[in-house]
């Protein structure tokens, strides 16, 4: 990754970019994905890591990247492909007006790591072909490392690390409204309920 900082001011970039990568990762977990679904997937995280190189000397290119990406993979949940990340993050947007990738920056990784063995090779699969881990690493390792990727991700473009305007008592309406949504993503790896997803929304505090 070529760059090592990013301005105050590019948190917007930074919810699109990382609400991109949370819609392909999703949509690659999907169980019943067809099977050019795991190609575009790493098109996109590799048109995602492209854009973040060239924007150190060319951010229009980087910004029309960028809106290719967001594109692409909107054509992905368009189809039905998503998750639970992509849902929380449309309920606090739908209800606190965050922007979705903020909230799923801090969700997608949490989420990521809970789904365990059962996601793994899926994600390992997913960081070699976009080449952002070495070949010749075993699939736990592997899922490890693209999860700690994307965490570098959200610390590289400062994004917060808390929905301030969230309490413990909007959880029944976000948990209702991720509830809702997911129906049309299952099915995911893992299937949760209001008190799995109470744990995660904690993660936004």
């Amino acid at each position: 990754m070529a760059l090592t900082t990013i301005p105050n001011d590019m948190h917007e970039v930074g919810g699109r970019f990382m609400h991109a990568l949370t819609l392909a990762v999703e949509a690659d977990l999907s169980l019943y994905r067809k099977k050019d679904v795991e190609a575009s997937a790493v098109q996109i995280i590799v048109l995602l890591n492209k854009a973040m190189a060239i924007g150190v000397e060319n951010m229009e290119l980087a910004a029309a990247m960028l809106d290719t990406a967001i594109q692409q993979v909107e054509q992905l949940s368009a189809r039905g492909y998503g998750g639970y990340a992509q849902a929380i993050g449309t309920a606090v947007h739908r209800n606190f007006h965050t922007p979705c990738g903020v909230t799923e920056a801090i969700i997608l990784p949490e989420l990521l790591r809970s789904y365990g063995s059962k996601a793994e090779p899926r994600l390992a699969s997913l960081a070699r072909q976009a080449d952002l881990v070495a070949d010749d690493l075993p699939d736990d390792r592997t899922a490890r490392l693209f999860v700690s990727w994307i965490e570098q991700q959200h610390a590289l473009f400062n994004l917060p690390k808390s929905v301030e305007q969230i309490r413990p008592q909007d959880f029944p309406t976000l948990i209702d409204d991720t509830l809702d949504a997911t129906l049309h993503f299952y099915p995911t790896p893992a299937f949760y309920d209001a008190i799995d997803l109470e744990q995660f929304l904690f993660s936004l505090l």
